[in-house]
Parts: C-alpha cells; sequence; structure tokens
C-alpha cells in the first residue's frame, strides 16, 4: 500500500486483522523459526510502524482541521465586523443624507415664505400706489371741477355785471 496515496482529504480507512490466539496460528517449524522468533516480525514492525504512521497523519489531519476551522471562525468573525461596520457606516450616511433633506426641506419653506412675503408686500405697495393715484385723479377732478364751477361763476357773475351796468347805463341815458 503506498503511504503517498493516502492524504488527509480523502476518506479511507484500513482493516488488518491482527491473530491473537497463537493455536489458530500454526507456523510450520522450521530450523530459522528459533532464530525468526527471537528477533522482532517484520510483518508486525511494519504495521506498529503503519499504525504509527496513520494516528500520526490522524493527529495532522485533526490539527489541520482545527487550523481550518480557526481561520474560518476567524473569517467569519472579520466578516460579520466588517458588515457590521459598513452597516453602521450605511446607516450614519443615510441619516446625515435624511438630516441634509429636512435642511433643504425647511430651507426651500423658509425661501417660499420669503418669495410669498415679498410677493405680498409688492402687491401691498402697488395698490397703495393706485389708491394714490385714484386719490390724486379724484382730488384733481374735483380741483378742477371747482376750479371750473368758480371760473364758470365768475364768467356768470361778470356776465350779469356788464348786463346790469349795460341796463343801468340805459336806464340814465
Amino acid at each position: 500500500m503506498d503511504l503517498g496515496a493516502l492524504s488527509p482529504g480523502r476518506n479511507t480507512s484500513i482493516c488488518y486483522e491482527i491473530p491473537v490466539d497463537e493455536v489458530k496460528v500454526r507456523t510450520p517449524r522450521t530450523p530459522r523459526t528459533p532464530n525468526l522468533l527471537k528477533s522482532p516480525n517484520r510483518s508486525v514492525l511494519c504495521e506498529i510502524d503503519l499504525a504509527e504512521r496513520l494516528s500520526k497523519a490522524d493527529e495532522r489531519r485533526s490539527t489541520a482541521l482545527k487550523e481550518t476551522s480557526t481561520k474560518n471562525e476567524e473569517y467569519v468573525r472579520r466578516a460579520m465586523s466588517k458588515c457590521e461596520q459598513e452597516r453602521e457606516k450605511t446607516m450614519n450616511r443615510s441619516l446625515e443624507l435624511l438630516e441634509n433633506l429636512q435642511e433643504d426641506i425647511e430651507k426651500k419653506a423658509q425661501r417660499r415664505q420669503q418669495v410669498l412675503e415679498e410677493r405680498v408686500n409688492a402687491a401691498k405697495k402697488q395698490l397703495e400706489k393706485v389708491e394714490q393715484v385714484t386719490v390724486a385723479r379724484s382730488s384733481s377732478k374735483e380741483v378742477l371741477m371747482r376750479q371750473i364751477d368758480e371760473d364758470m361763476s365768475n364768467k356768470e357773475n361778470k356776465r350779469r355785471s356788464i348786463i346790469q351796468s349795460i341796463k343801468q347805463h340805459c336806464q340814465h341815458e
């Protein structure tokens, strides 16, 4: 079995049967058997070595998973923090825009009121001028009428006086 083929990302399981009962496992006795029994069994050593390697691989895998999990949690915390900051920034900007809009609306309302007051005052001034012209015309008309009446009455009086004087003059003669 190639250990390089076992990667931490793959789900692999290896099952080994290790006989415990010596009765079941009978090895033929050879002249080399006593020497083999004295030296550690290579297959057992390989199995122990493989078990150690697998346990180390499991430890590395679990360590890598923990590191990845920690990194992911940190990334999520940073992302949430960034989202919260952006949300607060957007909220503050929205409030600022709302305040600016309210100020603009108030300024426009004040300006509108000011323009209306200016128009009302201008209309009042024009009305006063019209009234003054009307009064002046009516007073000048009255004055002219009075002058005409006086002039007519003076002329009439002169005419009468002339007629009276002619009558008197004619009677005296």
